[in-house]
């Protein structure tokens, strides 16, 4: 495990939120043994606008520079982190290409870099520095390289091509120029391996994995197969395959389904509200979802398959696995490290039998082997990976 290390995490998320980050999980393993810098996504100024209705989403005095940017969190598992709000910059993500959003990226990056220098010399950082980039190619881009790191690291969790409209109509050339500049790039599936090693020196895969002491929590060692409640857990959006869910609620009609998470698509809404077996949950934050999955008879993975997807190493595996449930998913990515252990559909009458045939045959003694597989792939053993990886790098780096 890397120790004594000063790492710079420009993030493409905040730290905060209603659904658990793999970059925030690392970090957080991490910072027991290292100075960590968690720089959030700058928000721009019409994020500041529009945030009026929700002020737990911009912190004003903080973006605005009336109060320091920096504070700190504590881990339960010890350690210190440090977090960066950036200043607020302008929203370039709707330019089309060109000068001006080039001048209008540049500028965005100079603020961004500016209140990062600050930061990183209040923090006595300076020296040996680690810029672990997570999922943020355009910052990547702007700071890349001029911050005096010892090591440039790229952290790619997801097809920038698809993966925001925001993001993807820039996102993806940034993305190149930037995996050209970096050490190398440490992925979290095959498929965005398959996708990303050619344009690289170094490539990396580390996958996701579970905060096994949460998700336990909802483990249930009573078995009722006629209590049929499926459980889904993650963002209502466009890559479920409504062709599949439509003809199990159709099918299953006494069933229950259950949707826990954020909703991002008004269509993908408007679809499971016609259903009166479904139920939706909305976003809520990591502590409770223990007590859904308690409730729930299986975890469903009802993923459509295209190039998006298919670069997807789903967190919500391990922690169905982690709370006992058996689990059936779509062929969506590759999968292999779960074959023998998840139940996985090329079709909907496929699904439709490995789910009812989950619920009929679970037992406790299932349960417990799940339960035993997940805290294998726990953030602490995933963290000795990303650690192992950081090292060749710098191994590699390094003058003979």
């Amino acid at each position: 495990m890397l120790q004594n290390r000063n790492i710079l995490c420009i993030s493409g998320t905040e730290w905060h939120g209603n659904y658990i980050k793999a970059v925030v999980e690392l970090m957080k393993v991490l910072s027991a043994g290292n100075k960590i810098l968690f720089v959030e996504n700058p928000y721009t100024y019409k994020d500041a606008l529009t945030g009026v209705k929700d002020k737990n989403k911009v912190d004003y005095m903080q973006a605005l520079g009336f109060k320091s940017r920096l504070s700190e969190i504590h881990p339960e598992g010890g350690g210190t982190v440090h977090i960066l709000t950036p200043p607020l910059v302008f929203p370039v993500s709707f330019l089309p290409a060109g000068k001006f959003f080039n001048a209008m990226l540049h500028y965005n990056g100079w603020l961004l870099r500016r209140s990062i220098r600050k930061a990183l010399k209040q923090l006595d950082m300076q020296q040996h520095l680690i810029n672990f980039v997570s999922f943020n190619p355009g910052m990547g881009v702007m700071t890349g390289r001029r911050l005096g790191e010892q090591t440039l690291i790229y952290h790619c969790y997801d097809e920038v091509k698809g993966a925001h409209p925001w993001l993807s109509k820039h996102g993806v050339k940034l993305e190149q120029v930037f995996m050209k500049m970096v050490d190398a790039v440490i992925v979290t599936s095959k498929g965005l391996f398959n996708s990303k090693c050619h344009e690289t020196k170094r490539c990396y895969t580390v996958h996701n994995a579970v905060k096994a002491s949460l998700f336990r929590q909802g483990f249930n060692p009573d078995v009722n197969p006629a209590t049929r409640n499926i459980g889904y857990v993650g963002s209502v959006d466009d890559r479920l395959d409504f062709d599949i869910l439509e003809y199990l609620f159709t099918k299953m009609p006494d069933a229950t389904f259950t949707f826990v998470g954020r909703i991002i698509s008004d269509k993908s809404e408007a679809i499971l509200k016609k259903y009166k077996n479904v139920k939706l949950e909305g976003a809520k934050a990591p502590e409770l979802l223990p007590a859904y999955s308690r409730q729930f008879s299986v975890g469903i993975i009802p993923f459509i398959k295209d190039d998006f997807t298919r670069g997807i190493y789903p967190m919500k595996i391990n922690e169905y696995l982690a709370a006992g449930l058996p689990v059936v998913s779509t062929d969506f990515s590759d999968l292999s490290d779960f074959e023998g252990i998840i139940k996985i559909a090329d079709n909907k009458d496929n699904f439709l039998s490995y789910l009812l045939e989950e619920i009929n045959t679970d037992t406790t003694a299932k349960r417990e082997s799940r339960l035993a597989i997940a805290e294998g792939n726990t953030w602490g053993r995933r963290a000795e990976e990303l650690s192992d990886v950081i090292e060749t790098v710098e191994r590699e780096l390094s003058p003979a």
